[in-house]
């Protein structure tokens, strides 16, 4: 089996994307945690309720997705609409949040109704985690509002962005979370470089509490980027990491826990 923990649908800045435009790259997928770029990019201005109602379609038309809530706490700063959709649709496996396409930081209180929220629903949250940096996205932020609401597993998407030595703090962050047991951090590894996802897997392997690489998950962010410039990249990626990772590690045990274990447990999939 394998679960990309990260994926999207929609019409942004990035591009317009359809269900199908994703599909027909998932050949290989079993199951996709998708998200709407509609309720994420201000200059389409859809309102949560209505982009994830449209996501949730696009999920019962075809069960390959596993819907993520987006949130817009920049614009509601409450989520109301996040708890009427949890009531009526527990297929929602999680909330989603990009604190640097909206500009407003991962540490705001503007975030707290949802945090709250996703703890009474018990799900997951899945942050843009942007370089270390960064003034809205670093995972510095997204930690501090980690350590608000222990309660909540929180993903850093893409661990961080930048490069190697971003990843590297955005590592020992997660941790310090562990070690400290101040908060939940989980990421995926859409973007991340096989030099650096090796060194998480080992700084997570071998952490004063044990063995935490149950918090690590792989993902693409297709169709974002690459993904939508060659048909073939996704298929050549996945083969790609798997062959290397393999080569590396020796361990097929921890490669399926990576490609689909961890996210099947963390979203109940």
């Amino acid at each position: 089996m394998i679960i990309d923990a990260h994926t999207h649908i929609g019409k942004a800045f990035w591009g317009q994307f359809t269900p199908e435009t994703l599909l027909s790259m998932l050949d290989e997928i079993d199951y996709a945690v998708c998200s709407n770029l509609e309720g994420i990019d201000s200059w389409v201005g859809k309102d949560e309720l209505e982009c994830n109602l449209d996501m949730l379609e696009a999920s019962k038309k075809y069960p390959k997705l596993k819907p993520l809530i987006v949130c817009e706490p920049d614009r509601t700063q409450n989520a109301d609409a996040v708890r009427k959709l949890l009531e009526k649709h527990p297929e929602f496996v999680g909330l989603k949040f990009h604190p640097e396409f909206t500009k407003l930081p991962a540490d705001s209180d503007k975030y707290d109704d949802y945090m709250k929220a996703a703890q009474e629903f018990d799900k997951p949250c899945l942050f843009h985690a942007g370089h270390i940096y960064s003034m809205y996205s670093s995972p510095r932020l997204i930690y501090e509002k980690a350590k608000q609401y222990p309660k909540v597993k929180i993903i850093l998407g893409h661990l961080s962005t930048g490069i190697s030595y971003s990843r590297k703090a955005a590592i020992d962050i997660m941790v310090e979370s562990i070690e400290n047991e101040t908060a939940q951090l989980y990421t995926d590894i859409s973007w991340v470089e096989l030099g650096d996802l090796i060194m998480l897997v080992d700084s997570l392997k071998y952490t004063k509490k044990g063995d935490y690489t149950n918090r690590i998950m792989w993902a693409s962010d297709a169709p974002v980027g690459a993904f939508n410039q060659n048909k073939n990249f996704y298929k050549q990626n996945l083969d790609e990491f798997r062959k290397k990772f393999i080569e590396h590690s020796r361990d097929e045990n921890l490669l399926n826990k990576i490609m689909y274990k961890n996210a099947q447990t963390l979203f109940n999939i």
